[in-house]
C-alpha cells in the first residue's frame, strides 16, 4: 500500500505509516515530543486531529505505535486528521 494517496473531491489526503513519538524542535523553545506519522518512504508528517488538543490528544496517544490511515489536509507544519482508521499490521 502507498503511503500517501492522490487527494480526494473534498481536497482529502490518505496518508498510511505507523504512528511513533519522537522529540521535535529540538533545542528551542518549543521542544517537545510528539506524535508523528512515519511514512513508508521514511518521512514524518507531525499530526494534529481535528477538534484535538495540539499538544496532548488522549485519542491519538491510544494508538501510538499502531499502522494507521490517516484522512485529511495538509497544513503549515503538520497534518490535520479528520479521519483515522487504524490499518492490518502485518508486523505484530
Amino acid at each position: 500500500m502507498p503511503a500517501e494517496f492522490p487527494p480526494d473531491a473534498d481536497g482529502r489526503t490518505c496518508l498510511s505509516g505507523r504512528l511513533v513519538r519522537e522529540v521535535i524542535d529540538g533545542g528551542s523553545k518549543s521542544e517537545r515530543p510528539a506524535l508523528l506519522l512515519v511514512l513508508e518512504d521514511g518521512r514524518r508528517v507531525l499530526l494534529r486531529r481535528q477538534g484535538g488538543h495540539p499538544i496532548r490528544d488522549p485519542v491519538l496517544e491510544a494508538l501510538e505505535g499502531q499502522v494507521l490511515r490517516v484522512f485529511g489536509q495538509q497544513r503549515d507544519g503538520y497534518f490535520l486528521v479528520q479521519d483515522l482508521d487504524p490499518a492490518h499490521d502485518q508486523n505484530q
